[in-house]
């Protein structure tokens, strides 16, 4: 039995190491057993070999005249990519898996104007995309892929004036952001209802994270902002901590879901994933041995790779 077993995982690695990220994607959606192989640090090293994929990530630095400089760093197998072909004061925004950026760039002329422009960095592709209302000051931004025959994304901007401001409802206040949705089919901006959170509540710096269709941010009451970009509707639901007990927590994307890393004070950082039964799961702690003190789980390479940054150093921590 064991035999066989053996031989039906080698002819899905054989048929699958060679599938198109839309086949991946496709196949995930069959079953859990499948998503889980889909997601095997052997096989997903093999089919990016084998369709020469580009896979990575885009560090960004500022200087005193504020320009940026961008660096490409490839995952293991990947080859990189060359950015100096993004303008000296072009800013990143927001990023998908899928391989495209938005940014802003400065109007040569006048002070404080911008105009924004969607990005696919592995084949230099730029194109400009209509201005969102600008005057207001960007709080966070995120990216989602909903289609890719024919591309088809949105990009989601939350933004607020330069005071806060609060509404009061049912007794209660709120404080609000704007939000702007941005379809590639329309090719404009919408604009929506004002997102309420609980007075006091703000978004916190960690990443925004998109995965299957809708994008998650994360609030300093350390509950999670959910965006369906189907339906272009908000909602808020519990993360796995308790506020205060936990210090440096950080949204990452584990297995295609979504993750919370975090660290309680004087412990070790701990690995958090949201299953498709929408119930958290502690998927393993790094040993306090090999954790690194005030670093940041930026994203995971493999599921078994984390990536963090610590004092602009980049560090790959593998789990055996």
């Amino acid at each position: 039995m064991e035999v066989f077993k053996l031989c039906d995982d080698m002819l899905k690695t054989k048929v699958l190491s060679r599938a198109s990220l839309k086949t991946l994607d496709a196949i995930r959606c069959t079953g859990k057993e499948f998503e889980k192989f889909t997601y095997e640090p052997y096989l997903l090293h093999l089919n990016k070999q084998r369709n020469n994929m580009v896979s990575g990530f885009i560090m960004e630095d500022i200087n005193r005249y504020y320009e940026y400089t961008h660096e490409f760093t490839p995952s293991r197998g990947s080859s990189t990519i060359d950015l100096t072909f993004l303008p000296r004061k072009a800013k990143i925004l927001a990023s998908c898996e899928q391989g495209l950026i938005v940014f802003e760039n400065p109007h040569p002329t006048t002070y404080g104007l911008v105009s924004y422009h969607i990005c696919k960095p592995a084949t230099k592709q730029v194109v400009a995309i209509p201005n969102p209302k600008t005057k207001y000051l960007i709080v966070n931004m995120a990216i989602v892929t909903l289609g890719s025959n024919p591309l088809h994304y949105k990009i989601v901007r939350l933004s607020r004036s330069s005071s806060w401001s609060v509404l009061k409802r049912s007794g209660e206040f709120y404080g609000t952001y704007r939000c702007e949705v941005f379809d590639s089919i329309t090719w404009a901006w919408k604009k929506l209802d004002l997102l309420m959170v609980p007075f006091c509540v703000h978004l916190t710096n960690s990443q925004p994270i998109t995965t299957r269709g809708s994008i998650y941010m994360l609030l300093t009451d350390t509950n999670i902002l959910k965006f369906d970009a189907y339906l272009e509707k908000w909602s808020t639901f519990s993360s796995p901590i308790d506020y205060g007990d936990f210090t440096r927590r950080e949204l990452v994307k584990h297995d295609g879901r979504l993750g919370l890393t975090c660290k309680p004070e004087g412990g070790c950082r701990e690995i958090w994933v949201l299953g498709s039964d929408e119930l958290w799961e502690k998927i393993y702690v790094i040993n306090g041995e090999d954790d690194v003190e005030y670093a940041r789980t930026m994203s995971f390479d493999d599921p078994n790779t984390s990536l963090m940054i610590y004092s602009n150093v980049i560090l790959f921590y593998k789990r055996e």
